[in-house]
């Protein structure tokens, strides 16, 4: 799947029922938004609707461990809920797909109230305040759905999202790097931090092995971060080229 779709699909939902206790595509980077400068595309990267599908053999990388990709550890540990919880939180996702944010909003404050440990619930109320346009309230939610469950990577994801759109490229490179410390086979977190490198912070060398490391993560690769690959590849190359040139 590709990162610039709606973010909030059925599988979400699925995800959230399977793992958002206490113990996230796009639930994922993605409506968060990030947009490239130089790319002219939008990056979304939050937690959840369609994922990418992931590669079951070892993919070798060398920001990727040796062995096989493991599942994200997130979904690993289900807890049980009401028929009702489940089915308010569907009402949820459909009004987001919708983009119906108010009604979204409302049903997820609710559903929070009386389940502050569920972290997806959390997640999808930061990613409806984001779209709403108030910064604060969802970087709040996103921070609640970590405090619920520390292997929420796409509640990093999202944070790290809003800290680069703030101009803060310290704590948003952090919070990648935890995602990426909790989940290293994470395909998002991956994306995310190269666009963070390659375009805000100009280390065009830390970013080409992570946006390998994306397309190394998909079942099919990503035409259009191969083009980067190749951009940052040529740069790279030519930057190399001037060092030589200058050295004689």
């Amino acid at each position: 799947m590709k990162f610039n779709k709606p973010l909030f699909a059925f599988l979400f939902a699925v995800s959230f029922l399977s793992a958002c206790g206490s113990a996230p595509e796009k639930h994922s980077d993605q409506k968060p938004v990030e947009k490239s400068a130089s790319k002219n595309t939008e990056v979304k990267s939050d937690a959840g609707l369609e994922k990418p599908a992931v590669v079951k053999a070892e993919v070798p990388s060398s920001v990727l461990p040796a062995g096989p990709v493991m599942p994200n550890p997130y979904l690993q540990n289900p807890q049980k809920f009401s028929e009702q919880v489940e089915v308010n939180f569907r009402a949820a996702v459909a009004a987001i797909q919708q983009k119906n944010w108010d009604f979204a909003e409302s049903t997820l404050k609710q559903l929070a109230e009386k389940n502050p440990k569920l972290s997806g619930i959390h997640l999808n109320l930061g990613i409806v305040y984001r779209n709403k346009g108030n910064a604060e309230k969802a970087a709040e939610e996103f921070n609640l759905a970590i405090n619920a469950n520390m292997k929420n990577v796409d509640a990093y994801n999202q944070l790290a999202v809003l800290k680069r759109e703030a101009g803060d490229f310290a704590a948003a490179e952090s919070l990648y790097q935890k995602a990426l410390g909790i989940w290293p086979f994470y395909p998002e977190g991956h994306k995310n931090i190269a666009i963070l490198y390659d375009l805000y912070l100009g280390k065009p060398e830390q970013a080409l092995p992570h946006y390998q490391a994306y397309q190394q993560l998909l079942s099919a690769p990503d035409k259009q971060v191969d083009s980067w690959v190749a951009d940052v590849q040529r740069r790279l190359n030519a930057d190399k080229a001037a060092d030589k040139a200058e050295a004689k």
